[in-house]
């Protein structure tokens, strides 16, 4: 059975309504062992009848065998493979990877072999072979016309396929050079079929087993001059079987680590471009992170794990006690009577002042809180004591080996600072830990200065004589002597210092609305009277240390924390229904509440969600869709400038490709070639993305002005340019691939 046989074979070609015939009726028949050489006039069909041969163009007529197997019916596939198994191609213009060395490309053709050092050695066994030893890690564009020629053969040799096809190759050598060109074809055409296309038919004379003329494409004549040199059958190399989709992508990962390599300011560019593109990504997706809020669940209270706030259905006051009994029947761990600032201090600003500048920020207010041991100074051990739990962008404040800003404004109270805890986290809420004595102070300060309307009369007598000083306002301060007030009002100062003998009362007026989120909304009244005995330094004639924000000729009643939470007590114990319990888990919490639900209570895990009124949710929504519209615009821009530059990346290798493909390289290899290459490139960019990230969260300079990002983000940022580089990949090799293997290569013009 003939090795190889063509029936009929006709190729036409289609061109701006032109139409023009390749080859047509070509019969022939080829076997091992022989040396053929085709000659015949430019674009007699020459180049063409080799193409078609090749696999590496179509044929519209006939029919080809190979070893008595029609090839009509192939696919891009079938070819592929035929051309891996049968074909090795040497081309006139030599149609070697000039960026690949010596070595590289004839390892190319050897990728069939698994193991690394046998395909190793056989290179270099070949590449001695035909002389280039001392060029071996020399690029193809740095080699002669001649010594690309030997490389090619090489890389033909390598394949060990049973056809060989020549075009043209010796035609830009010069003649010492074609010499040794066709004697190394004459010694590997014992076992094979070489097919040579020339001008000279001189130069084969010697080694030619048959001679056939083409004339417009048909053939004129089909010349046996002597009997095929040999005809032993093909030795293929057996390999270790391997699954076919595994030895694709090893092959693809091998080659892709190659291309990589061998053009290095192209990669370079490419690592450059996904840099760009990338970082671009995690900077848009930082500065719009807030129209991420939309997604998230807004809570009834503020959220602590296996906290349920209860109250009473009726509205009525439930005792100490009775808390107390609750927290014990249901295996609370703990309980807080009077929890309104566990609510309401995300509302507050703590404020102080640095370098001359007034500065702010929220926070919110809890005790027995453990930040762990990386504390600059110490936790608080008094009530007017306070640690801070803020972002790293507050360092330049309060210091970051010892604390430089000791005294801050928290609810109209002055407090000091004995610690700070830095966190990189920025979307986290800022904290202020106090101790249990200091957290019931504040909580009394809230619910008195904030939650009330209080109305303050100072009368001041001497015998007969009665005086009243409108109204002021009042702050606690832990200047002022325990359980005592201290009042400023310049008027006031002014008649105590003639009237010495004089005796005060301030009588404060206080309206307050129960806090309770059910239940009817009541209203609570009292008066507090402060006699001549509870007020201190009445001589005095400057505000007292730690008034707050208040300056000389300002009116206001100071009052200590023992007294605030006196007064606060006298209110809260009358009117406050709601309370807090603490257990394990949001689980054990959510059970303790169907408990308490069945007793009798309103019993709500701070796990539970609300949707917000309409008008918030409106303009939330716009908000964020306005800050996901722009992310979405930067991405699209990005993705552009991203497919825009790839693609020309991509397309100087398509005469690489192009040459793979006539070497019979799978397009799937190829492909995977590709994408590795591409992926390779993003490893830089991933890793400056995290590099940057962590200089932007840890500095705190850049800490306040990008949101922090979390680990489930950087994937979706990760993944999202993966895909989107694939998928650019896959757009412009598939083009790439569009087109025949002929029209790909450089100099695949018909002859």
């Amino acid at each position: 059975m003939a090795l190889l046989t063509l029936k009929d074979i006709g190729k036409i070609y289609a061109s701006d309504g032109n139409v023009a015939v390749g080859v047509r009726g070509v019969n022939l028949s080829f076997e091992r062992g022989e040396f053929v050489a085709v000659t015949g006039r430019s674009g007699s069909g020459k180049s063409t009848l080799l193409n078609v041969i090749s696999g590496m163009d179509t044929y519209e007529e006939g029919e080809l065998f190979i070893e008595g197997e029609p090839t009509s019916h192939y696919l891009q596939t079938d070819w592929e493979a035929y051309r891996e198994r049968y074909i090795s191609f040497i081309f006139q213009d030599y149609n070697i990877i000039d960026s690949f060395t010596v070595l590289q490309n004839v390892e190319l053709a050897l990728m069939h072999i698994e193991d690394k050092k046998q395909r190793r050695a056989k290179a270099l066994d070949l590449i001695a072979r035909v002389g280039l030893t001392s060029h071996i890690g020399h690029k193809g564009s740095k080699l002669s016309g001649g010594q690309k020629q030997r490389t090619v053969i090489a890389r033909a040799l390598a394949k060990d396929s049973p056809i060989i096809l020549a075009d043209e190759p010796t035609g830009n050598l010069d003649s010492a050079t074609s010499a040794e060109i066709v004697a190394l074809l004459r010694e590997v055409s014992r076992d094979k079929l070489v097919i040579v296309v020339t001008h000279s038919f001189e130069q084969f004379a010697s080694c030619a087993t048959r001679h056939i003329r083409i004339f417009d494409g048909a053939i004129e004549a089909d010349h046996v001059m002597t009997s095929p040199l040999a005809t032993a059958p093909l030795q293929v190399v057996q390999t270790a079987p391997h699954p076919r989709r595994l030895s694709t992508v090893k092959k693809g990962f091998s080659l892709g680590r190659a291309i990589f390599a061998a053009k290095p300011k192209l990669s370079l560019f490419l690592c450059l471009l996904m840099i760009i593109g990338t970082l671009g990504i995690f900077l848009v997706t930082s500065l719009c992170g807030e129209g991420m809020n939309l997604f998230e669940d807004t809570h009834m209270f503020t959220y602590i794990d296996g906290r349920v706030v209860v109250t009473t259905r009726d509205g009525s006051v439930p005792s100490l006690d009775t808390v107390a009994a609750l927290a014990a029947t249901t295996g609370a761990q703990s309980y807080l009577r009077y929890d309104a600032l566990l609510d309401e201090g995300r509302s507050y600003q703590v404020r102080l002042e640095h370098e001359g500048e007034v500065k702010r920020f929220a926070a919110n207010c809890v005790y027995a809180e453990d930040f762990g041991n990386d504390v600059i100074g110490r936790y608080p051990e008094a009530a007017g004591e306070v640690l801070l739990y803020l972002p790293i962008s507050w360092r330049p404040v309060f210091g970051s080996d010892t604390l430089t800003t000791n005294h801050i404004v928290y609810f109209g109270t002055g407090l000091t600072v004995t610690g700070v805890k830095y966190y990189y986290d920025n979307n986290l809420t800022p904290k202020c830990l106090l101790t249990e004595e200091g957290f019931r102070t504040l909580t009394a300060i809230n619910y008195l200065r904030y939650n009330s309307e209080i109305n303050i009369t100072v009368t001041a007598t001497d015998g007969s004589v009665s005086e009243r000083f409108g109204y002021t306002d009042f702050y606690t301060s832990y200047e002022v002597e325990s359980g005592k007030a201290y009042l400023y009002d310049p008027l006031y100062r002014a008649y105590m210092k003639t009237h010495p003998s004089a005796t005060t009362s301030v009588k404060l007026s206080i309206m307050h609305r129960e806090y309770t989120m059910y239940g009817p909304s009541n209203t609570v009244s009292f008066e507090k009277v402060l006699t001549d005995d509870a007020l201190t330094d009445k001589s005095s004639a400057k505000p007292i240390k730690g008034s707050p924000y208040l300056g000389y000729g300002d009116t206001h009643l100071m009052l200590s924390p023992e007294l605030t939470c006196a007064i606060a007590e006298e209110v809260l114990v009358k009117s406050y229904a709601q309370f807090s319990l603490f257990y394990a888990d949001d689980a054990a919490a959510a059970a303790a509440a169907e408990q308490l639900a069945a007793a009798g209570y309103i019993a709500v895990p701070s796990s539970t969600t609300y949707q917000p009124d309409p008008y918030s949710t409106v303009v939330a929504v716009l908000l964020s869709l306005a800050l996901i519209g722009v992310w979405g615009m930067a991405i699209l821009f990005l993705a552009f400038f991203i497919n825009l530059c790839s693609a020309r990346a991509l397309a100087a290798f398509g005469g690489d490709m192009a040459i793979m493909r006539s070497m019979g390289i799978s397009v799937r290899v190829i492909r995977v070639a590709m994408y590795v290459r591409m992926l390779l490139s993003l490893i830089p960019a991933y890793v400056l993305v995290v590099l940057t990230a962590i200089l932007i969260f840890t500095s705190p300079r850049f800490n306040a002005y990008f949101v922090y990002l979390y680990g489930w983000q950087y994937v979706l940022i990760f993944l999202g340019v993966l895909l989107l580089t694939l998928r650019i990949t896959y757009l412009q090799v598939r083009r790439m691939f569009g087109e025949s293997v002929k029209k790909s290569l450089r100099g695949g013009a018909v002859v």
